[in-house]
């Protein structure tokens, strides 16, 4: 019984925590979750891309092949180096307004 009171008592005491978020920063959340998802948006956007390339040149001679590789690698790289970097500013407009709130 006592664990079960405990329980109930830290789930109710995480619930009143995640309940006082202001307004500021439910908005700061919806920025880090919207570019977020953007960001992952961008990743899958850029390894389709490179995954039909790949299978575009399947059946190509070897030096066809491994330029499209070669071509592939670069754009996942892009695409990853583009996700990060939605990804800071997201998180840095984030900030900025958690530091107004504060």
């Amino acid at each position: 019984m006592k664990t079960l009171a405990a329980c109930t008592f830290a789930l109710s005491t995480f619930a009143m925590i995640g309940c006082n978020d202001s307004p500021t920063d439910r908005e700061a959340d919806a920025v880090r979750d919207r570019t977020q998802q953007q960001a992952e948006n961008i990743r899958d956007s850029s390894q389709n891309a490179a995954e039909n390339l790949r299978d575009r040149t399947d059946n190509a001679s070897d030096a066809v092949e491994e330029a499209a590789e070669a071509k592939a690698d670069a754009i996942e790289e892009r695409g990853e180096m583009e996700a990060d970097r939605k990804e800071a500013l997201g998180e840095r407009k984030a900030d900025a307004l958690e530091e107004v709130d504060n």
